[in-house]
């Protein structure tokens, strides 16, 4: 199955907080956190569901400061 990976910066204080948003989400996307000091994450996702995983982060860049890196797919 192919994985979409997309790579997010947000604040330190903000990661846990945007690992339980996708935790409610059970099975949209799984978590990684690639360097706690920096904030950043990983989302692992399958193509069906990126639309809705994007929707989500631009809601999230509404409310605290997130930025993505970059999507490899």
């Amino acid at each position: 199955m192919k994985t979409v990976r997309i790579k997010v910066e947000v604040e330190k204080s903000e990661m846990a907080f945007v690992d339980e948003i996708f935790k409610a989400y059970e099975g949209l996307a799984m978590v990684t956190i690639l360097g706690g000091e920096r904030g950043l994450i990983e989302l692992k996702l399958s193509p069906s569901t990126k639309e809705d995983v994007l929707a989500i982060l631009d809601d999230l860049a509404d409310k605290i400061e997130l930025k993505i890196l970059k999507i490899i797919e």
